[in-house]
């Protein structure tokens, strides 16, 4: 009985206190997630389950370029190790070659 009470004096926004005011991050990161055009269309306060979603979108988007990144750094690593292959630039040979010189300036 005392809750029922308790719930009916609070009305509106002050039951449910979910809404916050966004940082500039958050703007930035509502503007980039699609949420928002601009920033001047961002609301004053926004609730925390939006913010939360728009989190989660910008962080999936983060991934995929992370992903794309990897897979061109790959890509990069096989196409320069075949080019290396070709011209018989192996490390064991550039090793063979840095030991060769030291040996050189040690004995003058």
């Amino acid at each position: 009985l005392s809750s029922l009470l308790f719930t009916k004096s609070l009305t509106g926004k002050e039951a449910f206190r979910n809404e916050r005011r966004p940082t500039s991050v958050d703007k930035k990161v509502l503007v980039w997630s699609g949420r928002f055009k601009k920033e001047e269309d961002i609301p004053r306060h926004i609730s925390s389950e939006v913010l939360d979603t728009t989190r989660n979108i910008a962080r999936i988007k983060v991934c995929y370029i992370m992903i794309a990144l990897t897979v061109l750094g790959c890509v990069a690593m096989i196409i320069t190790g075949k080019e290396a292959a070709k011209k018989h630039q192996t490390l064991l040979r550039v090793n063979a070659e840095k030991k060769a010189k030291w040996r050189a300036e040690v004995e003058k």
